[in-house]
């Protein structure tokens, strides 16, 4: 795994069932690690080596779920033998139902404080205004500006949103 969490990271997050009576959307998440279109956040750890949280695999909003998973296995994760699992360095601690990629995939409305981003068109040089959670493509000449890619940071990928 590329830049593990911290001691200090880890023992913040609650033992697992501590949130038990906490209703999904106001799960705090204290961790989100991440690989090409996979992304794990964690609300729960055992202190060793089990997570609890919730997994979108493979952008299948519709298959990911609330769950168990193993530290370990995430930490032995390489494609190629070139590429590990991730830790977003710079994630932080929010509830469930302000982490849009949840929200997609629980049918939840989306958080409200989602930027507006303002972008250059680089064939027509005219300026299109989207949200961050969007493909962007200029209205003019339709050339798509900002896409989804495999090397990312918890949504649009290189750390756009989260």
């Amino acid at each position: 795994m590329w830049n593990k969490p911290t001691k200090e990271q880890l023992a913040s997050i609650p033992e697992l069932y501590r949130t038990e009576e906490t209703p999904l959307k106001d799960k705090p998440i204290y961790l989100h690690f991440f690989i090409g279109n996979c992304d794990w956040y964690v609300s729960e750890f055992d202190g060793k080596d089990v997570f609890w949280g919730f997994a979108i695999l493979n952008n299948d909003f519709q298959m990911s779920e609330w769950g168990y998973f193993s530290f370990h296995d995430l930490d032995e994760i390489q494609v190629k033998g070139i590429f590990e699992i991730e830790n977003d360095l710079f994630w932080q601690v929010r509830p469930a139902h302000q982490v849009e990629r949840i929200c997609r995939a629980q049918g939840w409305p989306l958080p409200e404080h989602q930027d507006i981003l303002e972008i250059e068109c680089p064939n027509c040089k005219k300026i299109t205004r989207s949200g961050l959670g969007e493909e962007i493509s200029c209205p003019e000449c339709k050339v798509i500006i900002l896409q989804r890619s495999i090397s990312y940071q918890g949504g649009f990928r290189h750390g756009l949103y989260s």
